[in-house]
């Protein structure tokens, strides 16, 4: 990624370093040069599914399976593999901006308050199929980097920038004056997301679990667009709904 993240975080106080867990989030993590990694554990199996370690890796330790789930919240999939990391340093939406001038075709996407670290972390892994420029986060009422949001990621979390704004509606402004068509996905829209009219570059606002976009927020949207499904369904979950609207963008594209 050619976004270089920032060592000072001027938000929140440093993070303290987590268990990251299972193969494809930790295969990811050990080759990204943003990480700051302390420790490598695994049974001998997983460990050789890694192959050639990177130079900078911690000396793995050879550990049962059961140590590894001891140290992980109950019911975490750890695969035989985990890695004791720090979070990524932050990016700030002024780094994202500058650095994707060449690729204006690929979409941003903007959660408003969504607060499951699976639903971002899912967000996460098809931010990262459809090839979206970043992800971006209000600073309050969001998940923390953790192991359950690189899992769900399943190595996305290494590979898209995760952007953290004081004020969203500050921020979709400021996208507006840069030329983004704001689209807000809300399943009582107006008008059907494969119909809706929009101008590339696109930013893709999704709200929240359960309370789908706040007032302001669908106040600063472009165009609000839906995504037909069967009514008796009600809604979709944020992250599939970020899924199929991602594949929409890329199909009109």
């Amino acid at each position: 990624n050619p976004i270089k993240k920032t060592r000072k975080n001027k938000f929140r106080s440093p993070q303290k370093s987590y268990w990251l867990y299972g193969s494809h989030a930790v295969a990811t993590a050990l080759k990204s040069p943003l990480r700051r990694l302390e420790r490598l554990l695994a049974t001998p199996s997983a460990l050789a599914t890694l192959g050639t370690l990177p130079e900078l890796c911690p000396k793995p330790e050879l550990v049962e399976a059961r140590a590894l789930s001891s140290i992980l919240p109950p019911g975490a999939v750890h695969q035989g593999i985990v890695v004791k990391t720090f979070p990524l340093s932050p990016v700030s939406l002024d780094q994202v901006l500058s650095a994707r001038e060449a690729e204006l075709s690929s979409p941003i996407l903007i959660l408003d308050q969504v607060t499951d670290p699976r639903n971002v972390g899912a967000i996460l892994r098809s931010a990262a199929a459809f090839k979206a420029t970043a992800i971006i986060m209000q600073e309050r009422h969001a998940p923390e980097e953790s192991g359950a949001m690189a899992k769900a990621a399943s190595g996305a979390l290494d590979l898209v920038p995760l952007v953290r704004v004081t004020n969203l509606s500050r921020t979709l402004k400021k996208l507006s004056s840069k030329g983004y068509w704001i689209v807000g996905l809300d399943h009582n829209g107006p008008i059907s997301l494969n119909t809706a009219p929009i101008n590339e570059p696109v930013a893709l606002v999704l709200g929240g679990e359960g309370q789908g976009l706040r007032r302001l927020t669908r106040e600063n949207c472009d165009v609000l667009a839906k995504i037909d499904i069967e009514t008796s369904i009600g809604s979709l979950n944020v992250s599939t709904a970020a899924s199929i609207a991602l594949y929409e963008l890329s199909r009109r594209r």
